[in-house]
């Protein structure tokens, strides 16, 4: 639902004697957000000017290393005309007025926190400094041409009356809003697209940055939680007689998440688990190995039962030679830095918890169903996040910590280990994929039909989030039911597959569900981590089948003013494409995601017959830039996060357990096998889109093709096999 401008600005109001701009949509059940010192919230986003002058944002998203802070007050200082650096910032509470305009949840993924927010922040800004204008006029007289806005202040043009914002908020609180602002136009942005610092770089640099493992509420105790190896599993019984003898040991006891060893620190409570003999309920049948859920992957590929995403074939020829090939990808963790961790205080009816979440409705969802209170009993207070990746959408780290609080008179602290982390995720679904297309005698294509089976991520993901939106009377089986209704034709599973930018004859996508017993969750990218995989290796197959450079065939199946094109072009100037040094090799790919799109050239050389990362070139066009270094720092963390997956990642099942368990056997790149990086950003005129994910995609089949290039062995299944 677009929303107009005025839908957005709500009131000016009185807080704490501070100037106070909310923002609201319609349609949200809560109340509103009250001001002052009970309650200093805003809907959806505000701001907050105090007589001191201090300028306060509410921040409506989850800060996870992205640079949605920095972007965000960016936005607002560039219309408010004050230093970004200057602005103070929060995390904004739980409440419906926070949810993402497009999603309706309060959450952060989707590489959308700026695309979404870019107009109304700004609307934020402009709203704020001319209310602070007419408060001025109002004050000295002078008419609105007479004063302008500069650095906090607004003061008039002969420059004898200079009034800070702090000196206007007693008369704006008194006026009403101005809400008919007109925005800056592009050429005059003094900060977007050119302020390259992070507003909270200074304290994640000397500590004071408070992210949800440093979190320790007076008198908190820290549990450690023994869970079932199966995911399926529960607690049959347990012997702890050792452990609650141990040094500093406060309780043992289970729950229904596992044994829980609640302690007077980390150590003491992860020394004193280490004694606990648990018995689990042994495993359910089925699917249970990874072996079993590719053989299952495989057959379905033969078989029936699939749903059609996209049916263009009537237009194929059905002559030239058939190219075919099946490609797999295993389950992947998340592996974020910071473990998973929450921390609960009971209160009176209901709880408090801090934790770094991508999904404060979730997690205050998941406390309310574990305490059987109202979600308004409980207060979710978010810290910044040491990497998300998707994984901090899910909530099982807050469940299971109020259900130890629960039995507690004390605060708690929950700390997951690293094992924990990778043995115990929402993964990344394993995926099969058979394609095939025929390339004719002049290298025309026709018949592109691909055929996509995994299990659905959605249908699991869905009733979590249906029960945040849904009121909790709403029995579990109705939220199940919308899980199956989507995991038919699963989005998460079949974009940048069904939106195939070449101009092939006859286009055929397909879907089948296959459910397997593991937790699923949303993974940097998400479907296109691995469609991008099948699409653009398979290009380049059809590529060298036709008897053409891989760029050039790519060209020449894109439309003149496709945006794959102009990035292609870009990034192959940057790279020197087909003119590599004697003993390097490249590949090529492109791939739209998250409104953006990103081609990338990985260049290789071979040591004992394996790869060695040289160079990574990268273009984007992402809209308006914002912050270039941001970025920058985007592109290439996502290109290492996927050459990581495409090289090392594999979580394996074997009797339903996880066999990783930390980065000897789930490894990432080490800082000495990262390559130098070159990212390309494109100008543009349009609003900015996501960047925190789309530089994934592209990565893992521009590194097989290279692979290719480098060997003539073309790979099929992740990650890549070197020996």
């Amino acid at each position: 639902m677009k929303q107009t401008r005025r839908q957005f600005i709500r009131n000016v109001s009185l807080a704490g004697g501070g100037l106070a701009l909310g923002f609201q949509l319609t349609g949200c059940s809560d109340k509103p957000l009250q001001l002052g010192s009970e309650a200093d919230f805003r809907p959806n986003a505000f701001l907050r000017i105090d007589p001191d002058g201090a300028v306060t944002l509410q921040i409506p998203k989850a800060e996870m290393g992205q640079g949605v802070v920095t972007g965000m007050v960016t936005l607002v200082a560039e219309e408010l005309e004050v230093d970004p650096a200057t602005v103070r910032y929060e995390m904004a509470p739980v409440h419906s007025a926070f949810a993402d305009p497009e999603m309706r949840l309060q959450i952060t993924g989707g590489s959308a926190s700026i695309r979404v927010y870019y107009d109304i922040l700004r609307q934020v800004g402009a709203s704020g400094r001319e209310t602070l204008v007419a408060a001025a006029m109002n004050q000295t007289g002078l008419a609105r041409d007479a004063l302008q806005v500069n650095n906090g202040s607004v003061r008039s043009n002969d420059g004898r009356v200079v009034l800070s914002y702090g000196e206007l908020v007693a008369t704006a609180r008194t006026l009403p809003a101005v809400t008919a602002v007109s925005l800056k136009a592009a050429a005059d942005f003094r900060l977007i697209g050119h302020y390259e610092q992070r507003v909270d770089a200074a304290a994640k640099s000397n500590g004071t940055a408070q992210f949800g493992i440093d979190v320790a509420p007076e008198g908190c105790l820290t549990a450690v939680l023994l869970r079932c190896p199966w995911f399926d599993g529960a607690v049959e019984s347990f012997d702890a007689a050792e452990a609650r003898g141990m040094p500093g040991v406060v309780a043992v006891f289970a729950t229904e998440h596992g044994v829980a060893v609640v302690a007077e620190g980390y150590w003491p409570a992860r020394q004193a688990a280490a004694k606990v003999d648990v018995r689990f309920t042994p495993p359910a049948e089925g699917l249970r190995d990874s072996a079993a859920i590719a053989s299952a992957m495989a057959a379905a590929l033969d078989g029936d039962d699939f749903v059609s995403v996209r049916d263009d074939s009537g237009a194929g020829s059905g002559e030239g030679e058939l190219v075919q090939a099946r490609y797999e990808v295993p389950f992947l963790a998340h592996a974020p830095m910071e473990p998973l961790n929450a921390t609960c205080r009971l209160t009176a009816g209901g709880c408090e918890v801090w934790v770094g979440t991508q999904a404060p409705d979730v997690a205050r969802d998941a406390a309310s169903r574990v305490l059987d209170v109202p979600r308004e009993a409980v207060v979710i207070h978010n810290q910044f996040l040491g990497g998300g990746f998707g994984r901090r959408a899910a909530a099982d780290n807050v469940a299971e910590v109020v259900a130890i609080a629960r039995e507690l008179e004390r605060p708690v602290k929950l700390v997951w280990s690293r094992e924990d982390d990778i043995r115990h995720d929402w993964y990344r679904p394993a995926m099969a994929g058979q394609i095939q297309a025929r390339v004719g005698a002049d290298g025309e294509v026709s018949d592109w039909r691909h055929r996509i089976v995994g299990p659905s991520i959605n249908q699991q993901v869905i009733p979590v989030f249906a029960g945040t939106m849904l009121p909790q009377w709403v029995p579990g089986g109705v939220r199940e039911l919308a899980g199956k209704a989507v995991a038919r034709k699963d989005f998460a599973s079949v974009e940048g597959a069904k939106e195939l930018p070449y101009r092939f004859n006859g286009i055929s996508v397909q879907y089948r569900n296959l459910p397997v017993p593991v937790p699923l969750g949303y993974w940097r990218s998400v479907g296109h981590s691995h469609t991008a995989f099948v699409v653009e290796s398979f290009v380049d197959e059809l590529a060298h089948a036709a008897g053409l450079c891989p760029l050039a065939f790519r060209r020449r199946y894109l439309a003149p003013e496709a945006p794959e094109r102009r990035v292609l072009d870009a990034v192959a100037e940057a790279s020197n494409w087909g003119r590599a040094a004697p003993g390097r090799f490249q590949g090529l790919a492109v791939h739209a995601s998250f409104h953006s799109v990103v081609a990338e050239v990985v260049e290789i050389s071979l040591a004992d017959g394996k790869p060695k990362l040289e160079h990574v070139y990268c273009a984007v066009d992402c809209g308006q830039v914002i912050n270039p270094d941001i970025v920058r720092d985007q592109m290439i963390g996502g290109i290492v996060f996927a050459l990581s997956a495409a090289l090392y990642g594999e979580i394996t099942l074997r009797d339903g357990a996880v066999e990783q368990g930390n980065y000897h056997d789930y490894p990432v790149l080490r800082q000495n096998e990262v390559p130098p990086m070159t990212v390309v950003l494109l100008d543009s005129a349009a609003p900015p889109t996501g960047v925190g994910e789309p530089g994934t995609p592209p990565a893992a089949p521009a590194l097989a093709n290279a692979l290719f290039a480098a060997t003539g062995v073309r790979q099929r299944r992740l990650p890549l096999q070197l020996s």
